[in-house]
Parts: C-alpha cells; sequence; structure tokens
C-alpha cells in the first residue's frame, strides 16, 4: 500500500519542491522544455491529472505526463516542431536555466479532440491536450467538445484526485488548481465521480475507477457506489467504443501487476468490455507472473510489449493483428510487437556463435538490441549459457558502469574531456572482460592508459633501535642459563679480592 505524505494539500513553493524531488532528471528536462516554449509562444501550459494526482499522495515514481494548454495544442506543437532557437528568458523557478532543447521520438495527433501523444527523447511518454469541456449526445458516444477555460476542463474530468491542475506560467509556476476539492479526497484515500451520469457517459471510467482501486488501494465514496452500481445494472461497459477500449488495455498493461488486475476483471465478467476476444480463460496468468518476476530484476524495465505479447498469446494470426492495431496503433509499437519473438531468436542465435564469444563482444551485439526483446529472451529462452549472457548483461554490466571509477582519475590529474572518457571506456571494457579484478590491477590500468607515470619512489631511513632497548647477545659459545641460581651468577658484577 502507497503511502500518503502528512499535510494537505501544499502551498505553490511545495509543487515546485515536488516536481523537482519527484520527477525524473528526463522529465524535469522535457516539462521545462514544453513550459519555455509555451511562455514564448503566450500559451497557458498547466501540468494534469495523474502526474499531479500522484505529486500530491507522495508517490517517488511518477509515470507519465499529463499536460493541458489554454488555446489550442496545434500552436504548441508548430512551435515544438519548428528547428531550434534561443529562447527569450523567461526565469522559472526551480528549473535549469539553460533552454534545452530535447528530441521528440514520436507524435501522433488527434485533430478532432484537440489530444496529441508525443514521446521524447529517451523514452519521456506525455499527452498535452487543449482545454475544453464536453457534452454526450448519448451514453459512450465521442463527447462534442468545445474550448473551455481550465477551470471548466478541470470539472468535466472524470474523478476529484485527478481533477487538479499545477501552473507552470513563470508568473504563477507551481500554483495548485483544485476546484473539486481533490486533495481532500486523496487523503481520505476515496475516489469520487463528479457528476451522476459519470459512468453512463463514458463507461471506460469503470475500468478507471476499478484500476486506480487496485493501484491506490482507494474506495469509492458512497454516491460514486450507487452511480457505478447504476452503471453496472444497465451493463455500460458494453458501450465503450474501440478507442478507448484500446486506451483501457494500455493502461492496464502499463500497471505494476496487470495480471492481477486482468483477472479482477475476469472475475467481474468485464474482460469483454474490452475486447471480444478477451476472457479469463485465454489469458496466461502464470506468464504474467514470470514476466513481473524478471522485471523485478532489472532495474527500469520497460514490460509493456511484453505484457501485450502475453495478452495476445493465444489469438490467431488475424485476431492478433486486429489485436495489435486497436490497442497499439499502426506505427512502430505495433510492428516491433508482432516482430518480437522472432527478433528475440535472430539476437540468440547471434549469441550462440562468433558474436558472442567473449563479454565483450556480448555488451557490443545486445547494445544494439531494444531493452524489450532482451527481457523477452530473459523470460521465455531458458537456454543457460543464453541466461548468463542475458543477465550479465542486464544486471551486472550496468553495475560496472555505475560503478566507473571517475573520481580516481580525477585525483591522478587528468581532467574531464574526450581522453578522461575514453581511459573510462577501456577500463569499463577491460572489467567486464575480467582483466581487472583487484584495486591494484585498477590502480595500475589508470595510469597506464592516462600516461600519468608513478610518484618517484624515496625509501625512509631505516630507524635504529633506542640503546636501551639493545640486548647484548650471549657469547657464542656460552650457553644460556637453565635456572634462577646460574642466573643470579652471571647477572652478578664480578668482586674484585681485597688487597
Amino acid at each position: 500500500m502507497l503511502k500518503a505524505d502528512d499535510s494537505f494539500p501544499r502551498p505553490m513553493s511545495d509543487y515546485n519542491f515536488l516536481m523537482e524531488i519527484r520527477l525524473s532528471p528526463e522529465q524535469l528536462r522535457a516539462l521545462t522544455f514544453l513550459s519555455r516554449i509555451a511562455a514564448n509562444q503566450g500559451l497557458n501550459l498547466y501540468l494534469v491529472g495523474g502526474a499531479v494526482r500522484d505529486l500530491t499522495y507522495g508517490m517517488s515514481n511518477i509515470r507519465d505526463l499529463d499536460f493541458a494548454v489554454v488555446g489550442g495544442t496545434q500552436k504548441l506543437l508548430r512551435a515544438l516542431n519548428s528547428p531550434p532557437a534561443k529562447a527569450k528568458p523567461h526565469p522559472l523557478p526551480g528549473a535549469q536555466e539553460e533552454f534545452q532543447h530535447i528530441e521528440v521520438l514520436q507524435q501522433r495527433l488527434d485533430a478532432k479532440q484537440q489530444v496529441a501523444e508525443v514521446v521524447f527523447a529517451p523514452g519521456i511518454r506525455t499527452e498535452i491536450a487543449a482545454t475544453r469541456s464536453e457534452t454526450f449526445s448519448k451514453p459512450g458516444s465521442s463527447p462534442g467538445i468545445s474550448p473551455a477555460g481550465i477551470f471548466e476542463d478541470l470539472k468535466r474530468r472524470d474523478f476529484s484526485i485527478n481533477a487538479m491542475a499545477v501552473s507552470l506560467h513563470p508568473n504563477s509556476r507551481g500554483l495548485l488548481l483544485d476546484p473539486t476539492n481533490g486533495a481532500a479526497d486523496i487523503e481520505r484515500h476515496e475516489l469520487r465521480a463528479l457528476h451522476s451520469r459519470s459512468f453512463l457517459d463514458d463507461p471506460s471510467r469503470i475500468y478507471r475507477l476499478l484500476r486506480l482501486s487496485h493501484r491506490l488501494n482507494f474506495k469509492p465514496d458512497a454516491k460514486t457506489q450507487i452511480w457505478l452500481d447504476q452503471a453496472m445494472e444497465h451493463k455500460a461497459w458494453e458501450w465503450v467504443n474501440p478507442q478507448q477500449q484500446g486506451r483501457e488495455i494500455q493502461e492496464i498493461l502499463r500497471e505494476e501487476d496487470p495480471g492481477r488486475l486482468l483477472k479482477l476483471l475476469g472475475e467481474r465478467g468485464l474482460l469483454g468490455g474490452l475486447d471480444s476476444h478477451l476472457s479469463a480463460k485465454k489469458i496466461p496468468f502464470a506468464q504474467f507472473e514470470k514476466i513481473r518476476a524478471a522485471g523485478r530484476n532489472v532495474p527500469g524495465a520497460d514490460l509493456f510489449l511484453l505484457y501485450f505479447s502475453a495478452l495476445a498469446e493465444k489469438l490467431g494470426p488475424a485476431d492478433r493483428a486486429k489485436f495489435a492495431k486497436k490497442v497499439l496503433g499502426d506505427g512502430n509499437l505495433a510492428q516491433s510487437a508482432t516482430r518480437l519473438d522472432a527478433e528475440a531468436r535472430k539476437v540468440a542465435h547471434e549469441l550462440k556463435g562468433r558474436r558472442g564469444k567473449t563479454p565483450t563482444d556480448v555488451y557490443y551485439l545486445l547494445s544494439g538490441v531494444p531493452s524489450y526483446v532482451l527481457l523477452y529472451m530473459l523470460v521465455n529462452l531458458q537456454q543457460a549459457p543464453l541466461q548468463s549472457k542475458l543477465k550479465n548483461f542486464l544486471i551486472k554490466v550496468p553495475q560496472v558502469r555505475a560503478q566507473l571509477p571517475r573520481e580516481e582519475l580525477l585525483s591522478l590529474g587528468l581532467g574531464p574531456g574526450q581522453k578522461f572518457e575514453e581511459v573510462l571506456e577501456k577500463i569499463f571494457l577491460a572489467q567486464i572482460d575480467g582483466k581487472i579484478k583487484t584495486p591494484l590491477q585498477l590502480s595500475k590500468a589508470l595510469r597506464t592508459l592516462s600516461g600519468i607515470a608513478e610518484p618517484p619512489h624515496h625509501p625512509e631511513p631505516e630507524k635504529l633501535p633506542h640503546p636501551k632497548n639493545v640486548k647484548e647477545a650471549p657469547a657464542a659459545n656460552q650457553k644460556p642459563p637453565r635456572n634462577k641460581q646460574q642466573w643470579l651468577k652471571r647477572s652478578l658484577p664480578v668482586q674484585m679480592p681485597r688487597s
């Protein structure tokens, strides 16, 4: 169970601080990049939804970043895709002053909904949506939308805990907007829908409630439970449209324990509302647990495509292709999912050959393979030599990389630069090949590779013992005393005879 922080709500300065310490460095750079572009275009940008909820709740791992922009998404996207230019000075409290352009890896725009999915390097997933109001003509239908301000946008959302926003404008950065008092519901660990027709207008919220309840261990409040029961009586889950189905399946597969959540949905008879081919009998729950166990041993592992592959495992080729298109779209992700097993077996074959002979060979070969392919091999290809190479690359190699002797090299007098990085890379390769094992070998290799000689050795002068501590050695022909009398006789001074 997650543990919330003690105080709710927080002042503006706290959210600046929380974004800095709870977002990853890559997420913070992406957020700063977007907020600078929005400010330069005269647009008001807000961090919204799950990220604000998780920051408020005290979670240390913020998954995806959702943004709302007042004035339309396309203007922001045009600026985002324009060639890098020097930004106008907009001081953002708590953010780096240097403006850094970040590469956009993927981008998909729903022009009708004014929602864009953008993936920034090195894989930061974001959603950017225009602020809007919604009206539903019939249950489960796509809503009619119209431009609106940020408060109207927040009030049309699913639950109060998701209806909070943090301003990213330079003049109000860190200001919390909470028109439905979601922070208080977080403190009570409650899920509260914002109006009585919430689950009928958008039945996908049934799945969202169960997903959030499972992840956060929150309970619906009394009114929300009544509205949920009414929607279940009407079998509202059957009205979820294919686009929403695909989105909810994606979100389920990105959960920490999707197998357990899918089992819960199966017990409640809700799997068919996500796809007609899904049923508890067709889901390999043991495989889901196996994937999850493998992910625990690989820090930062993205298991999404492995979970998708397991979920689609028992579908026929045609149904699997349709399922992939619904959940993953037409892009590279769907193609990667369909080729996953073939790619894994191709890499395994290369590892058995000459390209996988030494640890360095394995490192160079696997460095060019997508991480999800390596994880698929770790879970599904159980040959002992292959498993050893995979675990070495996925677990040991990152540890060696993280412990490279940067401070030691600096202390020798070699400053940062190209030669500095080249020396560290050679040390890294020698370590994974087992050529450097001891501190003495490491010290010698650092000096040799950097061209820094050993300091001259000046031997210390020999210390003579103090005269008081010197014991006179017995004569060569004198035997040591055997008893006390002999010792006393030998120790007494010689008495000369009186004259």
